[in-house]
C-alpha cells in the first residue's frame, strides 16, 4: 500500500496535542487507533514536526504493546516509527524498523512506503546500487495512485542526482515531483520544498543567482514549521550563499545561525555542522580569522559532544574537517594541509560524494600553488575544471575565485593554455565573471526623493521579510521584541508607500535597495 491511499483512510483531527494521552484504560485499542489516524494524516499532509509527535507517542505504545494483546497493529506502528525516523534524521532507526517490518509477511500492506525509508537511507548511507534498483527514474502513469509515493520518490532522486553531479537528470526529477506536487490535494506547500530547493541549489550552481533566490524566498518558514532536514541543509546553506553573493554579509551570517538554531531545535545535527563550518567560511572570506576561529571553536565543541554520545557518523563529519582545513589555509597552508585535504578527498571519493570531491580538488590546487607545487597544483586545478565544465559547475569555482584566481590566471596565460580546448571558453567565463551579484536595478520613472533612505536595520528588517521569516522569527534574529519589528514594519511602510509587506519587498527590490 502506497503512502497517500493509507493516508487518506484517515480522519484529521484538530491537531496531535491531545495525543500523550492515548493510554484509555477502558479502551485502549480505539484510543490508539485515532492516534495512528493523526499520524497517518501528517504524513500525507507531510507535516514533518506532527509526524515526528506522533512517533514519539508510539514509540510509548510500542513499548506497551503487551496490554494491547493480538490487536496490536505492529507492523503499521512500526512503518509509521520509520516515517518518522526519517525525519528525526535517524536513518538507522528508521533502516531498522523497516528491515523489520519487511521481514514479515504482514508488511506486504505498507511495501510502498517501506521501500521509500530503504531507498532514502540507501542514498544516506552511500549504498547506491540498491538505491538506483528502487528507483523510480520516471514520474509513474498513475498519478492518483500512487502520488505522495512518487513525489517523495522522485525528490530523493533528485537531490542524489545533483550530488553526483548529473544536474540535467536532477532538473528533470525535479521538475516531475513539482507537477505532481501541483496536481495534489492539500500537500503542495510542503511536498514542493525538497525539489524546489533543488531546482534552486542548480540554478545558483549556474550562476543564476536571481532566479535562485526567487525560489528559495517564502520558503523557509514552511521548512521552519513542517520541513524535512534535506530542504533546510539546502536551503538554509544556499540562502546565504546567495546573500553572500550579494554582498549582504550580515543577511548571510544571520541565515547561518537561524539554520543553526532550528537544527538544535529539530536536533538535526547535520544542518548545525553544516551551518556553523558555513560561518567559519564567511568570517574567513571577511578577513576576520579571529570570528572564523571562534566559530571553530563551537563546532568543535558541538562536534565533540556528538562522537561522546556516538551520534557523529564518520561521512557526516567533513564540514568539521574542510572548516579547520579552510581556516589553516588562511593562516597560511603547510605540507601537513595538503595531506588533509588529500586524505579528506579520498574518503569522499570512497563515500561517493564528487561534488564534494571537486570542492576539495580546488582548495587542493589553491594549497598547493601556495607552497610553490605550482606543477601539481595546475594538474589538480585542471581536474577540477573539467569535473565542473562537464558537470556544470559554476559558483563552485566563483566562491572560491579568491583563493585560485592566480592559479587560474596563470594556467590561462601559459602555453597549456592552448590544451584547454573545450574549457577555454569555461575559464574565461569564470576570470571574467563578477563575484559580487549586485541587485539588478530597474529603470522607474519615480521621484526618489520622495522614497526616504531605509536604515540598515530597516533593511536587515526588511531583507528577512523578502525571505519570508515571521515578526516572531526576525524578532528572535536580532534579539529584539516582535513590537520592535512591527514598528520598524510600519516604517519600512511608510518611507516606500507601500501597503503591506509584499509591496515593501516589491518596491524594494525595484529600487535596488535590497
Amino acid at each position: 500500500m502506497n503512502l497517500l491511499t493509507v493516508a487518506r483512510s484517515a480522519t484529521a483531527p484538530a491537531g496531535l496535542g491531545w495525543i500523550q494521552d492515548w493510554h484509555d484504560p477502558d479502551a485502549p485499542a480505539e484510543a490508539l487507533r485515532l492516534v495512528l489516524d493523526s499520524a497517518w494524516h501528517a504524513v500525507s499532509a507531510m507535516k514533518g514536526t506532527e509526524v515526528v509527535a506522533a512517533a514519539t507517542t508510539l514509540r510509548q505504545a510500542f513499548l506497551q504493546k503487551d496490554r494491547f494483546g493480538d490487536e496490536f497493529p505492529c507492523d503499521e506502528v512500526e512503518t509509521l516509527l520509520a516515517l518518522g525516523s526519517l525525519w528525526e534524521d535517524d536513518i538507522d532507526e528508521a533502516m531498522r524498523r523497516a528491515q523489520s517490518v519487511l521481514a514479515r509477511r504482514g508488511g506486504a500492506r505498507y511495501r510502498s512506503a517501506l521501500a521509500t525509508v530503504m531507498k532514502f537511507g540507501f542514498w544516506r548511507t552511500r549504498n547506491f546500487m540498491p538505491f538506483y534498483e528502487l528507483s523510480w527514474g520516471k514520474a509513474p502513469r498513475d498519478h492518483a495512485a500512487s502520488l505522495l509515493t512518487a513525489i517523495i520518490n522522485l525528490s530523493i532522486e533528485a537531490v542524489a542526482e545533483a550530488e553526483q553531479l548529473r544536474f540535467k537528470l536532477a532538473e528533470r526529477l525535479a521538475r516531475d515531483a513539482l507537477c505532481l506536487s501541483s496536481k495534489s490535494i492539500g500537500i503542495e506547500a510542503y511536498a514542493s520544498l525538497l525539489p524546489t530547493c533543488v531546482l534552486a541549489q542548480l540554478q545558483y550552481e549556474a550562476g543564476a543567482v536571481d532566479d535562485a533566490d526567487g525560489l528559495l524566498r517564502g520558503r523557509l518558514t514552511a521548512i521552519e514549521e513542517s520541513g524535512a532536514i534535506e530542504s533546510a541543509l539546502i536551503a538554509y546553506v544556499l540562502s546565504a550563499k546567495v546573500a553572500a553573493a550579494r554582498g549582504d554579509q550580515n543577511i548571510a551570517l544571520l541565515l547561518l545561525r537561524r539554520g543553526e538554531d532550528i537544527g538544535a531545535q529539530r536536533q538535526w545535527h547535520r544542518l548545525v555542522l553544516r551551518c556553523k563550518a558555513e560561518e567559519v567560511v564567511l568570517h574567513i572570506q571577511e578577513a576576520r580569522t579571529d570570528l572564523a576561529e571562534a566559530a571553530l571553536e563551537q563546532l568543535k565543541s558541538f562536534a565533540g559532544k556528538l562522537h561522546k554520545r556516538g551520534s557523529l557518523k564518520s561521512m557526516d563529519a567533513w564540514p568539521l574537517h574542510l572548516a579547520k582545513l579552510r581556516l589553516q589555509m588562511a593562516h597560511g597552508p603547510d605540507i601537513g594541509t595538503v595531506r588533509s585535504l588529500d586524505e579528506l578527498r579520498t574518503a569522499a571519493l570512497q563515500n561517493n560524494d564528487p561534488a564534494l570531491v571537486v570542492k576539495l580538488t580546488i582548495l587542493l590546487a589553491s594549497a598547493l600553488h601556495t607552497l610553490g607545487e605550482v606543477t601539481r597544483a595546475r594538474k589538480e586545478l585542471l581536474a577540477a575544471l573539467h569535473q565542473g565544465a562537464n558537470a556544470g559547475l559554476f559558483r563552485s569555482f566563483l566562491d572560491e575565485m579568491p583563493l585560485i584566481e592566480p592559479l587560474l590566471k596563470q594556467l590561462w596565460r601559459s602555453p597549456e593554455a592552448r590544451c584547454l580546448g573545450h574549457l577555454a571558453p569555461y575559464v574565461g567565463r569564470l576570470l571574467t565573471a563578477p563575484m559580487m551579484q549586485p541587485p539588478v536595478r530597474k529603470k522607474f520613472r519615480i521621484n526618489h526623493r520622495l522614497v526616504e533612505s531605509l536604515s540598515t536595520r530597516e533593511t536587515i528588517i526588511l531583507r528577512l521579510m523578502s525571505l519570508g521569516l515571521s515578526n516572531k522569527s526576525i524578532a528572535r534574529e536580532l534579539q529584539i521584541t516582535p513590537e520592535t519589528v512591527k514598528s520598524h514594519a510600519k516604517h519600512i511602510f511608510i518611507k516606500l508607500s507601500s501597503k503591506n509587506r509584499a509591496e515593501a519587498v516589491s518596491r524594494a527590490t525595484e529600487l535596488g535597495l535590497i
